[in-house]
């Protein structure tokens, strides 16, 4: 069982197993969330599933900035760094989602991130630096040492895994954009780094 309590910059995160230990957010962790915005989030945890337990439609990179939480992410309308307490308050769950890296440079991580920070947020899910959507920013700032992505983008579906067929609340939104549906283009989601072995996963209860 995980439990949070204190205060760590407004908050201290503990993280209790068998026996007690402090847990505390590092540098280039990626949090990850459910954000309660309708169909289209709806959508999102349709067609691109976690890991048992595990809901998500969000996510974005810790970063500390004079020694407070920040959270690199890219959400309506930008690319840009959110409060973490802010952050975390949009999700109605009692849980935070924290996703560690075993191995990588962290340093390159949230250089790469800032220098998306003012793009436009992409709500077609186009693989292009012209805009960048959530789980975007994390395929493309972290790196391994060959500069390959650590994350790998894969062929995206917007199609239902209990139907097979493209899920109506994707067909509703590409209509209301007057876009295609970019399936079978390279992309990812947040389950898809979520469920990543590159990653330590930490589910942690909020008590702020």
């Amino acid at each position: 069982m995980i439990k949070i309590f204190g205060v760590f910059f407004g908050m201290i995160i503990c993280f209790l197993g068998k026996s007690q230990q402090n847990f505390a957010l590092k540098e280039g962790d990626i949090i990850f969330q459910k954000l309660p915005c309708g169909n289209l989030c709806d959508a999102i945890i349709e067609t691109t599933p976690c890991k048992v337990g595990r809901l998500f439609n969000h996510c974005g990179i810790i970063h500390f900035r004079n020694d407070s939480a920040m959270v690199i992410e890219a959400h309506s309308p930008k690319v840009e760094e959110t409060p973490f307490a802010k952050f975390i308050r949009r999700d109605k769950g009692d849980s935070i989602y924290i996703g560690r890296l075993n191995h990588g440079n962290i340093s390159n991580a949230i250089q790469l991130a800032q220098s998306q920070e003012g793009k436009p947020y992409d709500g077609v899910y186009l693989p292009t630096d012209s805009a960048i959507y959530c789980s975007e920013l994390v395929w493309k700032s972290y790196l391994d040492e060959d500069q390959k992505p650590i994350f790998p983008p894969t062929p995206m579906t917007f199609k239902s895994p209990k139907t097979g067929a493209t899920y109506t609340g994707w067909t509703t939104y590409y209509q209301s954009i007057q876009k295609e549906i970019p399936e079978g283009q390279l992309g990812t989601n947040p389950c898809a780094i979520a469920n990543s072995d590159k990653i330590q996963f930490y589910a942690l209860k909020k008590s702020l």
